[in-house]
């Protein structure tokens, strides 16, 4: 009986990694046609007659920021150096308890205004809204906190005046040409794109001065480059392809534009869930299936706009991907309408099981899996060559993923250097054995405090560089 369980278990769950890396080719084959049309797109645009175009869409850029004295100077000069005409930044202080609000009121002197705020959004209480009497195009909310950050997000929304918002976290450095790239593809389209991202990266290793990255210096540190790793997978070889069926299920908090009338009819965003992002992303979904007749899109980019610190050490690593996987099953759960539903095509039959599958139900394949292939062997129920070779898959699926959405990445971007791209793919050739389990438990915490009701959107602690 117990040979028998063994086997059927082990075709089980060969067969679940045998879908998976289907799903990765398939992944990575149209993502590198995404990236191909995009890199054509991109030479075939004159970025300088949009920048002096009378038709260049004006932006508002929204920050919320929460506790983040080691980046927001830096975050903020960023953005007086971006190469683009019209746009005005909200930033929006959620409560700050630390050094935050006194550095902004001093590098931008800030001054009250007496103006009608109107709350289109749930934002909490706002104590004050202020302008900056050096940057006329700069203003701060200070707020209090209880929201989350997407009660800080609203906030800046009802205070915005454009017809487009770019929503930011106050640790990301955009580059100077961040905000013309993805405008120029929403001109392209104004009237069908609702919603664009594209790919960032990490700091932690970079030498940043005003707001200006004056050293590339990608840190070798495992634990960094193996989130730089994951980054680009998840933007380069699987939003990338998604978005190709436009079915990009996430544009990032971390940098992401919205067509603002949509917000308006959707509410903003939900303070009611982990994170914000995702489910947005969703409710849009379920709002373009709505409005199919409109045709409306949400897009993808493969070139890197910006940079965010990524968590320096296990603990804060494991308290951010616990955040993310209990958002991702607060989505799943709240959209299970969407599953292999005709009226959200690719979106319900193929994006919604990729994420009940892998997002959701992916760790406990794979933890279960080791423990049944493991105990198979210790038992003598699955010979040693077969025990390896079920190990070697696993660690297999890893590598051929990375080396695919590395080569796309590296094909049209020139950012690592070939030392660290040789680096990247050494690493994820062992990434089985040493980043996947603490990846896992993470997922594994993740799951069981969003089992426990666990709502709250905690921050790892900041490093100061």
């Amino acid at each position: 009986m117990w040979a028998h369980v063994v086997y059927v278990a082990f075709l089980v769950f060969l067969g679940y990694f045998l879908i998976l890396i289907g799903f990765y080719i398939f992944l990575a084959i149209f993502g590198f046609i995404e990236d191909k049309k995009r890199e054509w797109e991109r030479e075939e645009e004159n970025y300088p007659l949009v920048y002096f175009s009378d038709l260049t869409i004006p932006v508002s850029i929204i920050i919320p920021a929460h506790n983040e004295e080691v980046w927001i100077r830096d975050s903020v000069m960023s953005l007086l150096n971006l190469n683009y005409p019209a746009y005005e930044v909200i930033i929006v202080d959620d409560g700050s308890t630390d050094g935050t609000f006194p550095i902004l009121k001093e590098m931008l002197d800030l001054k009250a205004m007496d103006i009608i705020y109107t709350k289109h959004y749930k934002d909490g209480d706002v104590i004050n809204i202020l302008k900056s009497a050096k940057y006329p195009n700069i203003s701060v909310i200070h707020k209090l906190g209880g929201m989350k950050k997407a009660g800080a997000v609203n906030a800046g929304l009802n205070l915005s005046k454009y017809d487009y918002v770019c929503v930011m976290d106050a640790d990301t450095i955009l580059e100077q040409d961040a905000l013309i790239k993805v405008m120029a593809q929403i001109g392209r389209e104004p009237d069908k794109v609702i919603g664009i991202g594209s790919a960032f990266g990490l700091s932690n290793g970079m030498k940043i001065k005003d707001g200006r990255i004056i050293n590339r210096s990608f840190s070798t540190d495992p634990l960094i480059a193996y989130q730089n790793l994951e980054y680009i997978r998840s933007f380069i070889g699987n939003r990338l392809a998604w978005s190709k069926f436009n079915t990009m299920p996430n544009v990032a908090g971390g940098f992401g534009v919205w067509r603002k009338d949509i917000l308006y009819e959707l509410g903003g965003f939900s303070s009611y869930f982990t994170c914000e992002d995702i489910e947005l992303t969703f409710r849009v979904h379920d709002y373009i299936a709505r409005n199919k007749e409109k045709g409306y899109k949400i897009l993808m980019m493969p070139y890197y706009v910006g940079w965010t610190e990524g968590p320096s050490n296990v603990t804060s690593l494991i308290k951010q991907r616990d955040r993310w996987q209990r958002v991702v099953i607060e989505t799943v759960w709240q959209y299970k309408h969407m599953l292999c539903n005709p009226k959200y095509k690719g979106f319900g039959f193929l994006v919604y099981p990729y994420f009940i599958l892998y997002e959701v139900l992916g760790v406990f394949f794979e933890v279960a899996s080791i423990a049944f292939v493991t105990v198979g062997w210790i038992t003598r129920q699955l010979d040693t060559n077969t025990f390896f070779a079920f190990l070697s898959l696993m660690a297999l699926t890893q590598f051929i993923l990375s080396l695919l959405c590395l080569h796309t990445f590296v094909r049209g971007q020139k950012v690592f250097k070939t030392g660290y791209t040789i680096y990247l793919l050494f690493l994820s050739s062992i990434e089985f054995f040493f980043y996947r389990p603490i990846i896992s438990i993470a997922k594994l915490f993740g799951t069981y405090h969003y089992m426990k009701g666990v709502r709250i959107y905690d921050q790892y602690t900041r490093v100061k560089r």
